[in-house]
């Protein structure tokens, strides 16, 4: 099982790579839903920073995912 988790995470611990740009631009634009959903329930920056982490963890989950299953 260990095993599997560090075949999993390997990528992170990679140079920074031109696959990854693609990664982070993702993840950054994360901040328009972020904003939106923030202002839509009605909470301050607290709530956005939420919703921002959520969406950076996601998009980094996906590509790991892709990247474990492409192995």
């Amino acid at each position: 099982m260990i095993d599997k988790l560090k075949k999993f995470w390997a990528p992170m611990t990679e140079e920074f790579t031109k696959k990854q740009i693609f990664v982070n631009i993702v993840g950054a634009m994360g901040f328009i839903p972020a904003e939106y959903l923030s202002r839509r329930v009605g909470g301050g920056f607290w709530l956005f920073a939420l919703f921002l982490i959520i969406w950076w963890a996601v998009v980094v989950l996906i590509y790991l995912t892709y990247r474990y299953l492409k192995k």
